[in-house]
């Protein structure tokens, strides 16, 4: 290694607290530059040469802000051959993608510092909130956990594969930023700063061979596989953590943990279920991604289990959690040779062989492990065998598919571990585990449908055209309404089977028959996009019973232009008018605004004010008629 960066390293490591977190930011910055200058010199010493002399123009550019010198920097950047400006711009592009890393450690850095009480508090941290909602706002602490205890935020990811950056560089950078935050935080000897640097110079140099262009069109699949990858890397991790954090406040106000029963988050997905104008999002890439959801829960949950195994070797607990292991217990014992026979095979870290009773926690962990083990097989067989039903496969095989059953026993164990006296061991990883499982469930996230209303009355046309009862399309929205309320008021069926569909219309249909057979908990709203009237939403609600959904989907509206938000009133007032509807619905309705096409379609003081204007007036509705509404604010 160079003696300069060794250096370096040592005084990075040596920086404490309270050094200046600008000057921080510098010396990071500086490090990775000459890292990376480095390996460029090694790989290609002309070009480095000239990244250098333009860093250096356009530095003496921005000190002094002369068109003398900005016209030097475009006269050599003119000079250069086009395969010489593709590197020099590739170049500068990591460069700024390392600049970016030493912002976030550097960001990392002062709210460690806040936290230490070593520098001023520039942010809010969640204990001083809660204070302040006590000491300043007027809330008693009683308050203040009853609103968390009722509160759940529902954060939904509506990222498009064009949007998606290489994952194979996103997870260098997020090693060497590892790397920069060891140095920073740990005591290290001068070997392990030296193999610190070592690391971070070989995911630099690895990250520069790394082609940034994906050179192969990316699938909705791809998309969510490049979702899970940042959920799991960033937000399932740290849902737990920031969980504890809240417990922390609350306990400093005088209150007790949160009920295990409830969770602050929920979480949503558009990829793979965004349908409107993508061609590529079909039925078969909604079944796949909800099975690649379900099988990266399922494997997170197999490693949380496995590792409780080993903690959880206590052999005393309550009578319910030992009358529970008893009856795990009694099935294993049919078939000892089996059982043992079959964990082997699947290579399980340890115990094989069936637990004794003396071990109750083992006991119902090694089962919850088979039935996981179990759950993930099915997955993976109804991946590959694009007919397989997925909900009936699961059940078929006794597989994981209501998260209660997850759920149960580590509750019971939870509450066996608190009757004993064990609650250290209770809110350490098992805890952490059953907010987990509170959170993401068996399905990771909910997957959301959205489709464009005309699609959805292209289908009913083409019912109504062969029942020989007329053209839906051609109807106006009073005789769409009847015969839409008539339909769900009854209960024959009304789709005839053989029907001959155009391929639009027949994909509409199988999107809803796929939706009949996932499990519920993998699917949260269908979105109508350029929804405009009460029929747009009946007809989804309709084609959702026709095609078998047994749990339907909740139906929203989706308001974007500005013509569709001045009507939002009168289209909802229509539906929630409706005694059936209402009764469907349950008191709770969902609307969904649109902030970018409305914005194209009226410029953004327009649009605001439509926005405003039909938020406010929605409201209103959903109060005359005592219906909870959920507002979802589509910003682009």
């Amino acid at each position: 290694m160079d003696a300069s960066m060794a250096t370096m390293a040592r005084d990075l490591a040596g920086q404490s607290g309270g050094s200046s977190y600008a000057a921080l930011l510098r010396d990071d910055d500086s490090l990775l530059r000459q890292i990376f200058f480095g390996v460029l010199r090694h790989h290609h010493p002309n070009l480095a040469n000239k990244v250098d002399v333009i860093y250096a123009l356009s530095q003496a550019w921005c000190n002094s802000n002369s068109d003398q010198d900005f016209d030097l920097l475009n006269s050599y950047l003119s000079s250069l051959k086009p395969e010489e400006s593709i590197l020099v711009a590739s170049s500068f592009s990591h460069m700024l993608n390392l600049h970016n890393l030493t912002e976030e450690v550097n960001a990392s850095q002062t709210e460690r510092a806040v936290r230490l009480g070593e520098v001023e508090n520039p942010i809010r941290t969640t204990n001083k909130s809660l204070l302040k909602l006590t000491q300043v706002n007027g809330a008693t602490p009683e308050d203040v956990y009853k609103a968390l205890c009722n509160q759940c935020v529902e954060l939904v990811l509506t990222a498009h594969p064009t949007q998606a950056l290489r994952a194979s560089l996103l997870k260098k950078y997020a090693r060497v930023r590892q790397e920069l935050d060891a140095l920073h935080n740990k005591r290290m000897s001068n070997y392990e700063k030296i193999e610190a640097m070592e690391a971070i110079k070989s995911y630099v140099q690895a990250a520069w061979r790394t082609d940034e262009i994906r050179r192969q069109r990316p699938t909705p699949q791809d998309e969510m596989r490049g979702g899970m990858a940042y959920f799991n890397s960033v937000i399932f991790d740290t849902l737990p953590v920031f969980h504890r954090r809240i417990d922390t406040a609350l306990a400093n106000l005088g209150q007790p943990r949160l009920p295990l029963t409830h969770t602050l988050f929920k979480f949503g997905s558009w990829m793979g279920g965004d349908r409107d104008g993508n061609p590529n999002v079909t039925s078969e890439t909604t079944r796949d991604v909800v099975i690649i959801a379900r099988l990266e829960a399922v494997n997170s949950y197999f490693k949380a289990i496995e590792t409780l195994m080993f903690d959880l070797s206590i052999w005393r607990c309550s009578p319910a959690l030992k009358d529970y292991a008893q009856r795990v217990a009694a099935q294993e014992e049919r078939d000892v040779a089996r059982v043992s026979e079959e964990r082997k095979k699947r290579n399980y870290a340890d115990f094989w062989v069936p637990m004794p009773l003396t071990e109750p926690f083992r006991v119902v962990l090694s089962h919850m492990r088979d039935r996981l083990y179990t759950t993930r097989e099915v997955l993976h067989q109804c991946l590959v065998h694009q007919g397989a039903n997925v909900k009936a496969s699961l059940e078929e095989r006794r597989a994981y598919l209501d998260v209660e059953e997850l759920a149960e026993p580590l509750l019971l164990m939870y509450e066996s571990l608190h009757a004993t006296g064990d609650e250290s061991v209770a809110n350490a990883r098992l805890l952490d585990l059953i907010r987990q499982v509170r959170t993401f469930g068996l399905s990771m996230m909910r997957l959301d449908c959205r489709q464009e209303s005309t699609r959805h009355a292209e289908v009913v046309d083409t019912i109504t055209r062969f029942l020989g009862i007329g053209s839906y399309m051609e109807w106006d929205e009073p005789k769409r309404l009847e015969f839409l309320v008539a339909e769900l008021r009854g209960k024959r069926p009304l789709l005839p089977p053989g029907m001959d569909a155009p391929p639009d219309v027949a994909e509409v249909l199988a999107t809803f028959r796929v939706l009949s057979e996932l499990p519920a908990d993998s699917l949260g709203a269908y979105i109508i996009s350029m929804a405009r009237t009460a029929s747009d939403v009946l007809a989804v609600v309709m084609l959702q019973r026709e095609c078998g959904v047994k749990e339907p989907l909740r139906v929203v509206p989706l308001f974007e232009t500005l013509d569709d938000l001045k009507g939002a009133e009168g289209t909802m007032r229509t539906l929630l008018s409706n005694d059936w509807y209402r009764a469907h619905i349950k008191g709770v309705q969902e609307c969904m605004i649109g902030y970018s096409d409305s914005g194209k379609d009226a410029g953004r003081l327009a649009a605001a004010w439509a926005l405003f204007e039909a938020q406010e007036k929605l409201v209103s509705v959903a109060a005359e008629y005592g219906v909870r509404l959920g507002l979802f604010p589509g910003r682009g």
